[in-house]
């Protein structure tokens, strides 16, 4: 291996609370106290959403047949402790790159968090216009970073977003078994990924 391609949510940060929030604010809408949808509802149709492999939030609100969708906070997400220090370690010895899902500003939230500084590439569906689990996403970082798919390694929290889509292609994929990502086992099954871990500390005993 010689580049290894992070996801974010729920691989690098912990999006716990900014999920919760959602749906306790989706659930206040004047929509949702009229259909009588509470927060758990919106929770529990996420979860089921994440198993089947579908787009999350956006499938919850065409579910429930919202027509407004309440705001992702970013500001909730709180990085892994241990990320700073497996990054930093593996960095001593790949080229580390990000290929996430992400709103504008991906590159000044991982600077907040202290954490750009190991990567050599940031590609964020935002600057590429295409997403995760559209293969091309994954071509562009590959011509970025001039690594062969066979060379490139990603590792995600979800099957049919980030390890799946990167095995296709004749990458390695590791699946962090984080957040509601981990729910997707009936898919990992059908997609087994090279390698699983429960936290990033696990990957120093991969690589």
């Amino acid at each position: 291996m010689k580049t290894i391609f992070f996801d974010v949510g729920y691989t690098l940060v912990n999006e716990d609370a900014v999920w919760e929030r959602r749906c306790k604010e989706q659930a206040e809408t004047e929509e949702a106290k009229r259909l009588g949808v509470s927060a758990e509802d919106i929770y529990h149709e996420i979860e089921k959403a994440t198993i089947e492999g579908l787009p999350q939030f956006r499938t919850v609100i065409e579910r429930f047949n919202f027509s407004t969708m309440v705001p992702y906070h970013h500001e909730l997400e709180t990085m892994y402790e241990e990320a700073p220090q497996v990054l930093k370690a593996l960095s001593q010895k790949y080229k580390l790159g990000v290929i996430a899902n992400q709103l504008d500003g991906l590159r000044e939230r991982l600077e907040s968090f202290g954490i750009l500084k190991y990567f050599k590439y940031v590609i964020s569906s935002w600057d590429v216009k295409v997403m995760k689990p559209d293969i091309r996403i994954f071509e562009y970082a590959l011509k970025a970073s001039g690594c062969q798919p066979q060379d490139a390694v990603m590792i995600g929290d979800r099957i049919d977003n980030d390890t799946a889509p990167a095995q296709s292609l004749g990458m390695k994929a590791v699946w962090i078994k984080q957040g509601f990502g981990k729910l997707q086992t009936a898919l990992a099954a059908k997609n087994p990924p090279d390698y699983e871990v429960e936290n990033l500390t696990e990957l120093l005993k991969i690589f």
